[in-house]
C-alpha cells in the first residue's frame, strides 16, 4: 500500500514538473508521454502492490497452501511457527504473510499459530536453500542456528527459540520439521522441493 501511495504522489509531482516546463497547446501531449513512460517503468510495482492488497487466503483445507495467500499459488512459502510464549517479538498477533523481498503484506489474526510465512519464491530444489532464501528475506528476524551430526543438520533455534531450553510438562522439544503438511521424513538438507512446496517449521515435544 505504501508503495502505491509512494507511487501516486510521484506521478502528481512529475505531471507539475511537466506541465510547468510546456506551453498550453503542448501540455496535454507532454503529460501524455510521460505518463505512458512513468506506467511502462512502473507497471511492475504497481502490479505486484495491487496482489498484494487484493490476495485472499486459500481455503480448500486439503491444499498445502491452505491459509496462505492465494497470489502464493504455485509458489514455494516457509512457514515459521511459534509456541504461544515464545514468539518473537512483533509477530505475537498471528500469522504475519511475508513476501520474498521481505514486504509483510498481510496478518491472520484468525489463524491458530503465531509466526510468519516467508513466500513467492520459485526455482529451489533443495530445502536447506529455500530456508536460507526466506531467512535472508526478513533481513535475518528469524535468524537460524544449527549443529552438525553424522546423521545431518539439526536445527536448534529459530529468532533464538530454543526448544532444548523449554520446560513444561513433556519430557523434550525440538524443531519439527513438514514438508506440504506431513511430517518430513528428512531433514532439512536433504529435503527435495517441489515447484510449490510448503516448508513448516514448529515446536512438537515428545
Amino acid at each position: 500500500m505504501s508503495e502505491l501511495i509512494g507511487l501516486a504522489v510521484l506521478l502528481i509531482l512529475l505531471s507539475l514538473v511537466v506541465a510547468s516546463s510546456f506551453e498550453e497547446e503542448n501540455r496535454l501531449k507532454a503529460l501524455s508521454v510521460a505518463w505512458v513512460v512513468f506506467l511502462l517503468l512502473t507497471f511492475s510495482t504497481i502490479a505486484t502492490e495491487w496482489a498484494r492488497m487484493t490476495a485472499v487466503l486459500v481455503n480448500q483445507e486439503d491444499d498445502p497452501h491452505y491459509g496462505l495467500p492465494d497470489l502464493w499459488d504455485g509458489k514455494q512459502v516457509v512457514c515459521l511457527h511459534f509456541p504461544e510464549r515464545n514468539v518473537p517479538a512483533g509477530f505475537d498477533d498471528g500469522r504475519h504473510h511475508i513476501d520474498y523481498d521481505g514486504t509483510d503484506f498481510m496478518t491472520d489474526v484468525e489463524w491458530n499459530e503465531t509466526g510468519a510465512c516467508i513466500g513467492g519464491f520459485s526455482g529451489f530444489e533443495n530445502g536447506w536453500d529455500l530456508l536460507d532464501a526466506a531467512i535472508n528475506a526478513t533481513g535475518d528476524d528469524f535468524a537460524v542456528t544449527t549443529t552438525s551430526y553424522s546423521f545431518g543438520l539439526m536445527i536448534d533455534s529459530i529468532a533464538s527459540v530454543d526448544p532444548s531450553t523449554m520446560a513444561g510438562e513433556f519430557n523434550g522439544a525440538y524443531w519439527s520439521l513438514y514438508h506440504n503438511g506431513a511430517l518430513s521424513m528428512v531433514g532439512i538438507a536433504d529435503l527435495e522441493l517441489d515447484p510449490d512446496s510448503v516448508v513448516t517449521w514448529r515446536v512438537d515435544t515428545w
